[in-house]
């Protein structure tokens, strides 16, 4: 009997753990795609090595098409790997599913196996008790019942440590599917982010060539704009302070002269009052956090551009839009918190006019382009 559930146990265990051929993703698709994490990093890495190249080249309106549309192609490449990865956890995490399954069925075999072995050597002892058999007759039947006895126990001891393996390899089998599960909701909003990069690359590019009409003159005039922008800023001079509590007015939005027309330019920085001579403009935070906690600086705001990589962003130096610009039908420009407000102006440009206002949470926020 040892012998056979011993046999019986390594089948159920062998069939269980019996690695799957998963299938194939050694070979690139029909369209020529990557399928294998080295195929897409040798593609991601050819990518951007272009992207690279073309950044050193001059800034010319045919140029920058092409970065951009080498942007879109490294941004497929890298959701073409994550997906891929999605892929190939998906079959790992379904090949766990099974085997796991497979160990509960198994658990539950082992555990009626040791309730029937308990059960029979419970039989057994009360059937013929040990001092009965001794100083009976039948000296030959006890030791035949002595014998069988002993191999109940022994099986009992197996079934306790195959109970206990399984029991393990369950265990196991459960932690590397909660990681996996874990590391593809990871991978899904790697995808998820991916996508939306790859949307606002391509309306850079769409936005990029309805805005210029395809002319190299527009282009380099919208550039010097949006340059223009920063240099104001960082002229204007500073022209006193005051406390000031959340929901005060600070100005009113001013006439920007900008290529794409007046609107407040809003950022977050982590900077104190006592620090404010170590401001950089491209230091700052995503504006969306500290607008959601304590509102906005203007009354029913609509956004023209957000903070990031955005169809405009292309635009800047750093390709990399530093704060929101938003615009309202009221002008009036509140602070959204309480705070010290520095006042600056520009006297050749309102495109420079701007307020630093520090918080008591250690946060400063940047209210540009005022009256």
């Amino acid at each position: 009997m040892s012998k056979k559930i011993f046999l019986l146990s390594f089948l159920i265990l062998y069939f269980i753990f019996n690695p799957k051929i998963l299938p194939s993703v050694n070979a690139r698709g029909a369209d020529g795609k990557c399928t294998t994490d080295a195929e897409c990093q040798e593609d991601i890495r050819n990518a951007e090595a272009m992207l690279n190249k073309l950044a050193k080249e001059k800034d010319t309106l045919s140029n920058q098409i092409k970065y951009i549309n080498s942007q879109v192609e490294l941004t497929r490449l890298k959701i073409s790997q994550t997906e891929n990865s999605i892929r190939i956890l998906e079959i790992e995490i379904a090949d766990l599913v099974v085997k796991i399954d497979k160990l509960d069925v198994y658990l539950n075999y082992l555990s009626s196996i040791l309730i029937s072995q308990i059960n029979e050597s419970y039989k057994l002892q009360k059937r013929y008790p040990t001092f009965m058999l001794i100083f009976s007759d039948k000296f030959n039947k006890f030791f035949e019942h002595y014998k069988y006895y002993e191999v109940l126990q022994k099986n009992n001891r197996d079934s306790l440590v195959n109970m206990e393996t399984a029991r393990l390899n369950y265990d196991n089998q459960k932690k590397e599917k909660d990681l996996k599960q874990q590391q593809l909701a990871e991978l899904q909003s790697t995808l998820d982010r991916q996508n939306k990069s790859l949307i606002v690359q391509k309306s850079s590019k769409t936005s990029l060539l309805e805005i210029t009409k395809n002319d190299e003159v527009k282009y380099q005039r919208l550039k010097k704009d949006a340059e223009s922008e920063l240099a104001t800023l960082l002229a204007a001079k500073f022209v006193g302070k005051r406390e000031v509590k959340k929901g005060e007015a600070l100005g009113i939005m001013g006439n920007t002269g900008y290529s794409f027309g007046d609107h407040l330019h809003f950022g977050v920085y982590e900077l104190s009052e006592s620090n404010i001579s170590s401001w950089t403009y491209a230091n700052d935070l995503d504006p969306m956090p500290y607008l959601n906690e304590h509102g906005w600086p203007m009354d029913s705001p609509r956004v023209t551009q957000n903070w990031g990589h955005t169809q405009y962003s292309y635009l800047y130096r750093d390709g990399f839009h530093h704060g929101i610009d938003m615009v309202s039908g009221n002008k009036t420009i509140l602070s959204v918190n309480d705070g010290v407000a520095y006042f600056y102006r520009n006297a050749q440009s309102s495109l420079g006019n701007h307020v630093k206002l520090f918080h008591p949470d250690g946060k400063m926020t940047l209210y540009l382009h005022m009256q």
